[in-house]
């Protein structure tokens, strides 16, 4: 009798709240856990809300695949780029972009977050996010300058944790206005599945570079990750230089590993070796 109670409060409920009371409280069923009541009730929000961001952003929250996440926030950004998700969707993609070990693209996304959603709760997250990005692909420098930007124009941006003196002293950033589409496109580059080194084993790596200066080593990784590849940069030690090895990451097999190389070979005129080097392994 409880149950059929609550059930009836609850579609009540549905058909009485505004769609941004009704999507705030489906958000607060993901947080207790009711993942299938939320998912279940996906097609009637679709009905019912159909032109509204706090659907797709639903869908994007329970996506299991990351790639098709990605896409729903993108398209939320696109068509409802105002809206209150529109903040926390770019937020996410810049997550996913860091978690993918795409700092280049984390970075471009997660500093784009403070200059396109000023009034928004996610400027905190998205600059250390962007802090992390910047200090993965070395560019310390670059790092500061955001920061310094940034702290003028939110004074209460806790910087504390970042270890930066004397930001006054940061060299000036001239911002430069993005083309929205050439930003979507670089995103979607960055997030094809080129593998995916979760699913399973992939101890295959295609070495593309060996540089002193992490410099170049950096303008490298930048230039594939813009290609849709995944790049790992190494640190070691040969007859007492430290040198910057250049890796494209990740294949199950030696086979799928060479077709990739040759086809860098081809496309950017790049040598390579074929290793196997598992994910443990330098």
């Amino acid at each position: 009798m409880n149950k059929i109670v609550g059930c009836l409060l609850f579609i009540l409920a549905f058909f009485t709240l505004s769609p941004a009371q009704n999507i705030d409280m489906y958000l607060s069923l993901l947080d207790e856990g009711k993942v299938e009541q939320v998912l279940n009730d996906i097609p009637l929000l679709e009905v019912r809300y159909p032109n509204d961001p706090g659907v797709l952003y639903l869908k994007a929250v329970l996506a299991t695949d990351g790639n098709i996440a990605i896409r729903f926030y993108q398209l939320l950004i696109k068509k409802y780029p105002q809206s209150d998700f529109a903040a926390d969707a770019a937020l996410r993609i810049g997550e996913y972009l860091y978690a993918r070990g795409l700092y280049s693209q984390a970075s471009q996304q997660l500093k784009s977050i403070p200059l396109h959603y000023p009034s928004s709760e996610t400027i905190q997250q998205a600059v250390n996010l962007m802090v992390k990005s910047y200090y993965a692909t070395g560019e310390v420098d670059s790092a500061k300058a955001y920061v310094r930007l940034f702290k003028k124009r939110f004074p209460g941006l806790d910087v504390s944790s970042y270890g930066f003196s004397n930001l006054d002293t940061a060299p000036d950033i001239a911002l430069v206005k993005v083309d929205p589409k050439e930003a979507q496109a670089r995103i979607q580059m960055a997030t094809k599945s080129k593998p995916d080194p979760g699913k399973k084993k992939r101890p295959w790596v295609i070495q593309v570079g060996a540089f002193s200066q992490w410099k170049n080593a950096n303008n490298l990784q930048t230039t594939l990750q813009n290609k849709g590849y995944q790049v790992e940069v190494n640190q070691v030690l040969s007859q007492g230089r430290r040198l910057h090895i250049v890796r494209v990451v990740r294949y199950a097999t030696k086979r799928e590993a060479e077709d990739v190389a040759k086809e860098l070979q081809k496309t950017l005129g790049l040598d390579y070796r074929v290793l196997k080097r598992p994910e443990s392994s330098s």
